[in-house]
Order: structure tokens, then C-alpha cells, then sequence
């Protein structure tokens, strides 16, 4: 098996800086075992986790994270026999099709191109580019702006995702099937190494901010979804390769403050109520 990228599978063309015409968003979804992958906003990786597997996908040393969408990695389909989108989440990547990001011009404007050939775009449902009074279509301006929103997203979550590799919670996704060998470079989270986090690394994760954490805990409960023969890679003896060598939290005294939970007794309003000074 492999997985691509929507970027790579598909055949996209420049979209011009002020489009006319028509154009329709794809009515079926077969095209997703080509694709393989799609990439993810920071703001809908808690949406696609409900219903899409999550992973990050490491080339070259750099990291993207991205929800996978071909068949053969999946516990559950995603379309239907008539090769219709079947949760009830879509992510921003599909919702955008047929256009993708293709960068910012000097002025700042995004550039988008339009994919071709995507499997019967439903003719019947075409969208103008623009108003008789030259304005964008509402459509396609949302359009415009999910994109710029996912390109941002994708940045973010980028960040997140390279923390945890530093992180070392992150393994190679395998499977236990030999003749389904993966040809992917897919990384998911170890559930054993981020349950053995020390104190001093887990407030690490979260020094700016929660998205590591949030991602981390987005791949696991989104590892339901795999398909039964697809797993984190484990070490030979069966249990996963040691994480990062343990640190002190008190030597390190990454949290001076003392914290300690309080266990006095709750507030009561009955003998509030009960009492001579009111």
C-alpha cells in the first residue's frame, strides 16, 4: 500500500486571478484511494478524529499531519456504493475541491489552481466565479478563505507535530499482515511512551500552548479507525521502544509552585442556612 497526497495525485492548472465561468464541487469521492492522505486544519483535528484516522506524515525531516483516507487503511468506509461522502464530517481539504492553495501573488492575493478530472463533478450543481456586479460568488469566496484558513491550520499543526517527534511519543505506523507490507513514511502516536511522560515533558509540550497535547490525544482516540491489521511499530520482544530517558521534575523544578490538590470539606448551605448569622 502507499499514500499519496492530494497535492500529487490529482492534476490541478492555474486558476486564473479573476476567473469567469462556472465550476462544480465533486459529487463522488472514489478518487480517495489516489489521494491517499489529506492534510488537516489545527481547527478540525477533533471533528476528523471522530471519523477519519490521523496521522503524521514525515519526509525529509519535515512534518505534516494528515487524515487518511484510503480504503485499505480504514476499520470503516468512507463513501457510500454510489461513491457519495458518508460521515457527517467532511474535511476542509475535500470541502474545497476542486481548488487548492497554490501560494500568495506579490500583492498578497491567495492563488489557487482547480483540479481536473475529478470523478463526475455533478454538472448539475455548477457555481459562477462571480456576480453580474463582478464581486466574488459567496461560494467561492468561502471557498478562498477555507483555503487560506486550512494553509494556516496545516502550519500550525506542523509545529505541533514536530514536538511531539521531539517528543519521541511518535512511531512508525506498521502492519502485522506480511503480505500488506506499508510503503508510507505515516508516524502515530505511541500510546505507552505518551502515558510515560514525565511531569517536566508533558508542561514542555504545552509551553506554547495545548495543540501538541491536543494532537496527541486526537490520534489516539482516532486509532479505532485503523483497519484491524495496522498498528504502532513495536520492538522485538513486543513492546515499544524505549522513550526518552526519564528527567527529575523536582531537581529540575520546572513547576516551583506547590501544588497540591484540595481536599477540605465542600461548602455547605445548609448550615449556611441553618446558622444565626445570615
Amino acid at each position: 500500500m502507499t499514500s499519496n497526497s492530494l497535492d500529487s495525485a490529482l492534476r490541478f492548472e492555474a486558476l486564473a486571478e479573476k476567473p469567469t465561468g462556472v465550476w462544480s464541487r465533486p459529487r463522488q469521492f472514489r478518487f480517495l484511494n489516489r489521494i491517499g492522505t489529506i492534510s488537516l486544519s489545527d481547527s478540525e483535528i477533533l471533528q476528523s478524529a471522530l471519523y477519519l484516522p490521523l496521522a503524521v506524515r514525515e519526509d525529509a525531516g519535515a512534518c505534516e499531519v494528515v487524515a487518511v483516507v484510503h480504503s485499505d487503511f480504514l476499520a470503516r468506509p468512507l463513501i457510500r456504493d454510489d461513491g457519495r461522502w458518508l460521515p457527517f464530517y467532511m474535511p476542509l481539504a475535500l470541502r474545497c475541491l476542486p481548488f487548492r492553495h497554490a501560494g500568495r501573488a506579490d500583492g498578497g492575493a491567495v492563488k489557487l489552481e482547480i483540479a481536473t478530472g475529478l470523478d463526475e463533478a455533478d454538472e448539475t450543481a455548477v457555481l459562477p466565479f462571480t456576480l453580474n456586479t463582478g464581486r466574488p460568488h459567496r461560494d467561492f469566496a468561502a471557498t478562498v478563505a477555507h483555503l487560506d484558513r486550512l494553509e494556516i491550520g496545516k502550519t500550525r499543526l506542523a509545529k505541533a507535530a514536530a514536538t511531539l517527534l521531539a517528543a519521541d511519543v511518535l512511531v512508525k505506523l506498521t502492519s502485522s499482515n506480511a503480505r500488506k507490507a506499508l510503503d508510507t513514511h505515516l508516524l502515530v502516536v505511541d500510546q505507552d511512551r505518551l502515558r510515560r511522560l514525565t511531569p517536566a515533558r508533558t508542561v514542555a509540550l504545552a509551553v506554547d500552548g495545548f495543540l501538541a497535547l491536543d494532537l496527541a490525544t486526537a490520534c489516539c482516540f482516532s486509532s479505532r479507525l485503523w483497519a484491524s491489521h495496522l498498528l504502532p511499530e513495536k520492538t522485538a520482544d513486543g513492546h515499544a521502544a524505549a522513550g526518552l530517558p526519564s528527567v527529575d521534575y523536582h531537581a529540575h523544578a520546572v513547576l516551583p509552585v506547590d501544588l497540591r490538590i484540595d481536599d477540605s470539606s465542600l461548602f455547605s448551605f445548609e448550615a449556611f442556612a441553618e446558622g444565626d448569622d445570615q
